[in-house]
């Protein structure tokens, strides 16, 4: 070989030699990387032996098959017992899905909470929203909707107040009542006793409670309803005996002070109580309460809703004529022979109030020591409308409403019956048609209503994320979620899903066995990487020796050719 070409070959072999290294280099690089990946593989396989999952174990019995989840918490079930389990923020804020979020919103349910229980309209709405959202259907909504708003369910107790209530028009009230659908109390009444409450301090002479349907006989001793009062028309009367006229009035205000003591009036408050939804609703109570007080105000002894008369004929209009009575007398000025409290023949002259509200008394100007025709009436029907009408008037805001009890007769202070729209069909009673119902559309209704009340008590964020199992278990196991659960007391307390009875954190034996095989499969997969690099590199050695070989004996050879060159030239 010449020298020329035993330098391009020495060339070609010191780059070939070199790549060769470099590759070799390369290799060895790509070793270490599937080394550091074999030791993070590992790294994780040990890590993934002590992966734990939050299981839910509502009767204890050492389950660890069903992992926690939102929708477990949040569906009424036996496996919860109807009571929801709230996952809330670090604020103490119920944490939402996309669903309940929109509920809550087309509630009016701002996320601050509203720091108290709301009415029954609103809660309705909540369930109106969850039907809108898909998390309800609008037929189990409707049925919700007519079980009693628990509004005490999480905030103080986890009985449920399992009533079934209707809206009704006063009409359609009436017609309940009259169907006898609604178990009242009836009202046990004696005129005796009746007589004897009326003539403490007075000279009463005789009582009776009757029906102005009733005729002469009307209601004597005996029980009536609250239905009966209503769809009557039902009064109390009483005419005292003779006093000198200067006693006639004092004795007068002392039966009508008196007739304000009478226990008809607490039985009929009860009996409204009990027919209007009063324990299931804020809103219902405090409007009962205003016309309770008003209902009370209308009989107290100190704004009694009465008039003095000393007109003798019918009909007389002038101008301190109340008309609250018509004259006790015949058209022509004289007593009613025999005086048989024949009040309510009109023919004759009438002492009936049922056109009137409060307590009314009449002065007869043609009294004598023989004629006792002076009197005290009351419209025990007119009382009771009166009461709803004021009930109605509280319900739906008293600076807006257009029901009343016009108290405006002149410049008198008696009460009349103008008890404006309450048959008009628009205004709607929360009526209790069923209690003790024990079902489980009442313990799901109840279930909501529990959600519903810790909304408007802690307020509400929306997280759409929470419906994944992983997430939320990492959200809790990490402190930024928390679990509130209804104590036996009946409040929600949050605390950390460890101190939650029902949730438990084990060994997620699922994700270990997973972790595993994706270890060994892994491991495998660099193992066979590694020992196809080991092949490379073990014959790029070879290649690497054997050019190394080659480049020596070229070298010697050019070392030759040189040598002889410099002999022959000094030769």
């Amino acid at each position: 070989m010449g020298l020329a070409a035993s330098q391009a070959r020495l060339l070609t072999i010191t780059a070939r030699k070199s790549d060769c290294e470099f590759q070799s280099m390369r290799y060895s690089h790509q070793k270490i990387a599937l080394s550091r990946d074999l030791a993070n593989l590992s790294a994780e396989y040990q890590n993934s032996l002590d992966q734990t999952k939050l299981v839910y174990d509502f009767y204890g019995t050492g389950d660890e098959t069903m992992p926690l989840s939102y929708s477990l918490m949040m569906t009424p079930s036996e496996l919860n017992g109807y009571l929801p389990t709230l996952a809330t923020d670090a604020s103490g804020k119920v944490v939402l899905n996309s669903k309940y979020a929109a509920a809550a919103r087309a509630a009016g349910i701002p996320q601050e909470g509203l720091g108290c229980l709301p009415s029954t309209d609103v809660r309705n709405r909540f369930l109106q929203g969850m039907a809108d959202s898909g998390v309800i259907t609008q037929s189990a909504a409707n049925t919700y909707m007519g079980i009693q708003y628990a509004q005490s369910m999480g905030n103080g107790t986890t009985d449920l107040v399992t009533t079934k209530v209707e809206q009704m028009t006063l009409k359609e009230m009436l017609e309940y009542y009259e169907s006898g659908e609604f178990d009242n109390i009836p009202y046990a009444y004696s005129n005796e006793t009746m007589k004897a409450t009326l003539e403490a301090g007075t000279n009463v002479r005789e009582v009776s409670f009757r029906s102005e349907d009733g005729g002469v006989g009307g209601l004597t001793d005996g029980n009536i309803t609250l239905g009966n009062i209503l769809n009557g028309s039902y009064q109390i009367l009483c005419s005292t005996n003779y006093e000198s006229k200067d006693n006639r009035r004092g004795n007068m205000d002392q039966i009508a002070a008196n007739i304000a003591n009478l226990d008809i009036w607490e039985w009929m408050f009860a009996e409204f109580e009990a027919l209007l939804n009063v324990a299931g609703d804020p809103g219902i109570a405090e409007a009962f309460n205003y016309a309770k007080s008003q209902t009370e105000s209308l009989l107290s002894a100190d704004n009694l809703a009465k008039e003095y008369s000393g007109k003798t004929k019918e009909n007389k209009d002038d101008d301190d004529w109340t008309g609250v009575l018509n004259c006790m007398n015949d058209k022509k000025g004289n007593r009613n022979q025999g005086f048989v409290w024949d009040w309510f023949r009109k023919e004759e002259g009438s002492y009936s109030t049922s056109d009137y509200i409060g307590i009314a008394t009449y002065y007869n100007t043609k009294s004598s020591k023989n004629n006792r025709a002076d009197g005290v009436s009351i419209s025990v029907t007119n009382i009771a409308y009166a009461f709803l009408t004021y009930f109605a008037q509280a319900m739906e805001g008293l600076s807006r409403s257009d029901y009343k009890v016009d108290n405006t007769v002149g410049n008198r202070t008696v009460e009349n019956s103008n008890l404006i729209g309450l048959d008009d069909q628009s205004f709607l009673f929360d009526v209790v048609v069923d209690t003790g119902v024990n079902t489980d559309q009442a313990l799901i209704s109840g279930f909501y209503d529990a959600i519903f009340n810790q909304l408007c008590l802690r307020g509400w964020t929306e997280n759409d994320k929470v419906d994944d199992n992983d997430y939320l278990h990492e959200m809790l196991k990490t402190g930024k979620f928390f679990l509130a659960t209804c104590s036996d007391d009946g409040y929600y307390y949050q605390g950390n899903y460890s101190t939650n009875t029902y949730v438990r954190e084990v060994t997620d034996e699922e994700a270990v066995a997973k972790a595993e095989a994706k270890y060994n499969t892994e491991k495998q997969k660099l193992n066979q990487k590694e020992e196809i690099l080991d092949l490379k590199m073990k014959n790029l050695d070879t290649e690497i020796s054997s050019l190394t070989t080659e480049y020596d004996t070229i070298k010697s050879v050019i070392s030759k050719n040189i040598e002889k060159s410099f002999k022959r030239y000094d030769a």
